[in-house]
């Protein structure tokens, strides 16, 4: 499923869902003993940046940069933590439900 948002000054279209969450699922298999997705998190994790421009261009980069730090060229920015046992679905539907509300 691709989402698409329209207003009179700009068209952008989102990551679709399963492109997040195969993203997600990559990110998770990363994810070392010591990786932490927010500072006084205590199970393993990893923070997500994606972000977006209004063409609908994306990337997206870790929280310490150590896997991708890619996202610093687009101005709308998605955060989540992912952890070994986040469901992916539902963190792909979070960072599309920012990624809409930032470009809405």
């Amino acid at each position: 499923m691709t989402t698409t948002l329209e207003n009179t000054t700009r068209k952008a279209k989102l990551p679709s869902l399963s492109e997040l969450e195969r993203l997600v699922k990559h990110i998770k298999s990363h994810i070392g003993d010591d990786y932490r997705a927010f500072e006084d998190d205590s199970l393993p994790g990893m923070q997500l940046t994606v972000a977006i421009n209004d063409a609908g261009e994306w990337d997206y980069q870790t929280g310490d940069n150590s896997y991708s730090g890619a996202a610093y060229f687009y101005p709308h920015w998605a955060v989540v933590g992912v952890y070994r046992r986040s469901n992916s679905k539902e963190v792909a539907r979070d960072i599309q439900s920012q990624l809409a509300d930032l470009l809405a």
